[in-house]
């Protein structure tokens, strides 16, 4: 390996998933990645940890660029079951080990939420299992721009406090976050925040048709269901199911609107999280002229080119409300954890936003009906906070990332 030649590995990152949301996050780091690193000529070698792909060499093209990277797997078992696995593949594994012992630096972006233990102890195992091996190998990590918290259990809070106190920097991706950290951690220099990265997603916008007010509309199937519990899970205030109907409904009442069914979370099985089977299956049911059902997406750009399109949107999944702001379309998002409050009110005063924990039927049908008439203005808002805040958050988040790189002592040497 060249002397110069940066070895980096991204985890909690996938980029191969039904959830287009974390694919968004993956793509996106890689992008600005590549972007630092391309732009002061620096070689760079890069491995990704949970891509759900075949474990070796694999590249995508994000705006024209193709970006070489590894599948790669831990280098550790979690369990008896898996030690038995790791020693029938030695060889392999033991590579894995060898990559983890040379890296120069270790990025985890947590699936944007999952450093938390509102999914359950589990995804939190999972998510926390980078930090462990990074402090046992003495590798520097990061927290790239995610959601900390919340952690309501005590043996859970005290491993995410250890794995905050490790990280060389904790990047939070809105205010709450990062009062939550120095909450748990103390006032520490090395959090900070910043805006989830998936603002920086390229994109190129598709037409529709003029004659009509193309509507967007995310379902989360997650909420649907009620959760992974399928009782409410998330204490939602109304019943979800109803309200979205409802919302529909108003929508297709209106003559010279069509409304797309557009599933961020999409996949070809009936399971608990998968938008694109609710929508298929009210797209059926309603057969309406202008109910127009999405593609099934088979990356984040492409369902960030296919929302840009759009006149108006709302959605649950936070990640294709993202898309939509970033592509400067205004949108109404429809709330039901914080990290949905830390980012639009907090961080881009955009309070346009609909809470499902608090607000009742008639509130959010006055949300949306609000929403979709002044959606000229929330367009004039969008497009402000972009070239200010969002703008600024970029710049701030690549200085912050080449400091980390030790681009600036490459330079002295």
């Amino acid at each position: 390996m060249r002397e110069n030649m940066k070895t980096i590995i991204l985890a909690n990152a996938p980029i191969s998933s039904g959830n287009k949301g974390c694919v968004a996050l993956c793509y996106s780091v890689l992008y600005l990645v590549d972007y630092i690193l391309s732009q002061r000529g620096i070689e760079y070698r890069l491995y990704l940890t949970d891509s759900n792909e075949i474990p070796g060499k694999h590249s995508i093209c994000i705006s024209g660029k193709t970006i070489q990277y590894e599948s790669i797997g831990y280098p550790m078992p979690r369990s008896w079951k898996e030690l038995i696995k790791y020693i029938v593949k030695f060889r392999k594994n033991y590579r894995f080990y060898k990559i983890f012992k040379q890296a120069d630096y270790i990025m985890d972006i947590g699936q944007g939420d999952s450093f938390a233990d509102i999914y359950g102890a589990m995804r939190f195992e999972m998510i926390d299992r980078i930090h462990r091996i990074a402090r046992f190998f003495s590798k520097p990590y990061i927290l790239l721009p995610q959601t900390i918290g919340p952690f309501t259990s005590p043996a859970i809070r005290k491993k995410a406090i250890k794995s905050i106190i490790g990280a060389s920097l904790v990047m939070t991706r809105d205010a709450q976050s990062l009062n939550y950290v120095k909450e748990l951690a103390g006032s520490r220099p090395h959090a900070k925040e910043f805006i989830d990265v998936a603002f920086f997603l390229p994109y190129t916008k598709i037409d529709f048709d003029k004659d009509f007010v193309h509507v967007g509309l995310n379902i989360s199937s997650l909420l649907w269901n009620g959760g992974y519990t399928r009782n409410n899970q998330f204490g939602l205030k109304t019943d979800y199911q109803q309200a979205m109907r409802k919302v529909l409904d108003w929508l297709l009442s209106k003559e010279k609107v069509k409304v797309h069914l557009i599933s961020h979370v999409a996949m070809g099985e009936r399971i608990v999280e998968n938008d694109y089977e609710v929508a298929f299956d009210l797209w059926k049911a309603l057969h309406h002229d202008r109910l127009v059902l999405a593609p099934l997406f088979f990356s984040p750009i492409d369902a960030k080119d296919y929302i840009a399109g759009m006149d108006f949107f709302m959605g649950a999944r936070m990640h294709a409300t993202i898309a939509a702001f970033s592509a400067g379309v205004p949108v109404v998002p429809m709330a039901y954890s914080r990290k949905f409050n830390g980012l639009f009110i907090d961080t881009l005063s955009y309070p346009h936003l609909i809470d499902l924990k608090e607000d009742d039927d008639n509130t959010i049908m006055t949300m949306v009906k609000e929403g979709f008439s002044n959606r000229d203005s929330l367009q004039r808002e969008i497009a402000n906070q972009m070239s200010t805040t969002v703008a600024a958050q970029k710049e701030k988040l690549i200085n912050e990332l080449a400091a980390y790189l030790c681009l600036d002592r490459d330079k002295g040497k």
